[in-house]
């Protein structure tokens, strides 16, 4: 953080809603694209289509330095954790789920860091509190499953979204374990790794006929790109730099929370009481593990 006071009030407000209503947004706009398109598809086109965006901005910020070999390594690494493996698996969930439930079960993502903090990282050892958060967080993601959802595709598609979520979990606790670059050079390099990697294997895997797509697909898989991936990305990274780091974290909380309304409002995908009955008992987990008395 910079030595100005941080953000608050109206303006950190604005900014929180802002990128929570855009990252939101990438739940109902990917289950839309995976009716369509293969999960590497999806992937690849939104890693790449998102690179350039990045690439784009920080090219007019002139944000483009420091770029060595390492941050390139360290690109590799989250280009893989918190891009290829996340952006295959959602598409792939949300051909079984619909996406507030899915968002919701995302929503536990910090619980899964706790853990694995509590594992790897000296001084982060959970206390009571925090797992008694954590077991609190997966009986919220049981609520939101239901109890025949293990028997059905609702079931397939959470285990493939918590997978999402802890390969979103280990690049987190990985970058903290010691620095890895500046945020801008990581931010384009996961998006380039991504892209790279995800539409190689489609090209392999699908073919070019996957990209074969009328227009109105295109112009979701751009909106996905560029305003529900590279947009909040480069806002939330300038977030951090002016936030503290627990108001920062309230996206995670506002998240789940525009993806149900756009998943309704779009889709017509609403969602039962059980489903937002866990989900509230995800939220006041995640609220219980992210915050001090």
């Amino acid at each position: 953080m910079t030595g100005a006071a941080p953000l608050s009030g109206a303006a950190l407000w604005g900014r929180l809603l802002v990128i929570a209503a855009l990252w939101g947004a990438a739940f109902p706009l990917i289950r839309y694209l995976a009716a369509h398109m293969p999960p590497f598809a999806v992937a690849g086109v939104r890693g790449a289509l998102a690179a350039v965006a990045v690439f784009a901005f920080l090219w007019f910020r002139r944000e483009l330095g420091g770029l060595g070999r390492g941050v390139l390594l360290a690109a590799l690494v989250l280009g893989t954790l918190s891009g290829v493996i996340p952006n295959t698996l959602i598409p792939l969930a949300l051909q079984h789920m619909e996406a507030a439930p899915a968002a919701l079960v995302q929503a536990a993502g910090p619980l899964i860091v706790t853990l694995l903090a509590g594992a790897v990282l000296p001084g982060e050892k959970p206390t009571r509190r925090l797992l008694a958060g954590v077991a609190v967080g997966f009986a919220g993601i049981a609520m939101v499953i239901g109890p025949g959802g293990l028997q059905g595709g609702t079931g397939f598609g959470a285990l493939l979204i918590l997978g999402a979520t802890f390969s979103y979990a280990l690049s987190t606790v990985w970058v903290r374990m010691r620095p890895r670059g500046p945020a801008a050079g990581l931010a384009l390099g996961q998006q380039v790794v991504s892209g790279l990697v995800s539409g190689s294997a489609a090209l392999a895997i699908d073919g070019p006929v996957a990209l074969d797509q009328p227009p109105q697909v295109w112009v979701v898989a751009v909106i996905l790109a560029i305003f529900a991936t590279a947009v909040p990305l480069t806002m939330f990274l300038g977030l951090t730099m002016r936030a503290r780091a627990a108001d920062a974290a309230m996206v995670g909380y506002l998240q789940p929370v525009f993806a149900t309304i756009i998943a309704a409002a779009w889709l017509g995908e609403v969602p039962g009481w059980p489903v937002l009955a866990g989900g509230v008992t995800v939220l006041a987990a995640v609220w219980l593990v992210t915050t001090r008395r």
